[in-house]
């Protein structure tokens, strides 16, 4: 019998990733569809304080296991450590995020199982009783549905802005697992984090400028203080980037970062096929533009035509009025 819906708990420095806690949200709504529960999947060493933000976030259970090879992600140590956990319990689905390192473990993993993996996906949901799957591609022109065979887990990872987060009970029952026997083929070296390095997945709020601002010092007058006083970052288009105009890391598209904000603005920005690609799932997106025929428009929930000049520092204003930022 299937253990029910595991959400893999992400973690960094101690703390568990927003993407789990939305990622549990998400597995509650799919196992009461099910008629079963919702569990985290925890790997780490020193792994107590990760259960309880595990159950505080909605877990019902935790499956553990606790080794000195799980204290950094490797594919090797990662990989054997699931498929223990998952071949003694049996669950019915398996959730990730979608970061890089998520696609790497995915991937390998349902190779090892040898059971069917759905990438990158932008909501699993249960219909007619069967786990499906929506994974936009072709520049998100095309909007693939996936369907998962008998074998299981079905293993999928997530973008962000998928689940929303729960409360748990605060408590559950942990299962612990052995850690099998595995050679690391991977050396792991720390890196520590650039001091302001930008964090484009993680954001709430992002204003994005374009080549409609008109010059890099047009840019940096209007689009950062726009996104503080929205409590967010700031991104860019690729012909920002190109131009030189800010660095590549705030370039959101199929070639910069994929977003998926409560709030994209988009400033200035046409709205080619690869920037759609990299922003469109996000929850609520205001486009500003001169031009009333720009593809920007066709995605957006809100559009303004006009002058950006114009526009934004009447619209600064107002938001820093409003929240006294």
């Amino acid at each position: 019998m299937a253990s029910g819906v595991w959400v893999l708990i992400e973690h960094k420095n101690g703390e568990v990733s927003a993407i789990s806690k939305e990622l549990l949200g998400k597995g509650k709504e799919i196992a009461d569809a099910l008629g079963q529960s919702v569990a985290g999947l925890v790997l780490g060493n020193n792994t107590a304080s990760l259960v309880e933000q595990a159950f505080a976030a909605g877990a019902s259970k935790a499956y553990v296991v606790d080794d000195a090879n799980l204290a950094q992600y490797t594919t090797d140590g990662y990989v054997a450590a699931a498929k223990a956990a998952i071949e003694a319990h049996q669950p019915e689905l398996f959730l990730t995020g979608s970061s890089l390192q998520m696609r790497d473990f995915t991937g390998a993993l349902a190779a090892e199982l040898g059971v069917g993996l759905a990438p990158d996906v932008t909501n699993v949901s249960v219909e007619a009783g069967q786990l499906t799957a929506v994974r936009p591609s072709h520049g998100a022109n095309v909007i693939n549905s996936l369907s998962f065979g008998a074998a299981r887990p079905a293993i999928a990872s997530v973008r962000r802005q998928v689940g929303k987060p729960i409360a748990g009970a605060g408590a559950g029952e942990v299962v612990n697992v052995a850690m099998p026997a595995v050679t690391i083929r991977t050396k792991v070296r720390n890196v520590e984090q650039r001091t302001g390095a930008v964090n484009l997945a993680d954001a709430t709020v992002i204003v994005s400028g374009g080549r409609g601002l008109g010059s890099p010092e047009n840019y940096e007058k209007l689009i950062p203080e726009l996104a503080r006083v929205m409590g967010g970052t700031h991104g860019a288009s690729r012909a920002v980037v190109d131009a030189g105009w800010i660095a590549y890391e705030r370039q959101v598209g199929q070639t910069g970062k994929t977003v998926a904000p409560k709030l994209y603005v988009a400033c200035g920005i046409s709205g080619a096929i690869q920037h759609l690609a990299g922003m469109r799932s996000s929850n609520t997106i205001v486009a500003i533009n001169k031009d009333p025929e720009a593809p920007i428009f066709k995605v957006a929930t809100y559009g303004i035509v006009g002058d950006i000049n114009e526009i934004l520092p009447a619209l600064t204003a107002e938001v820093k009025a409003k929240t006294g930022r």
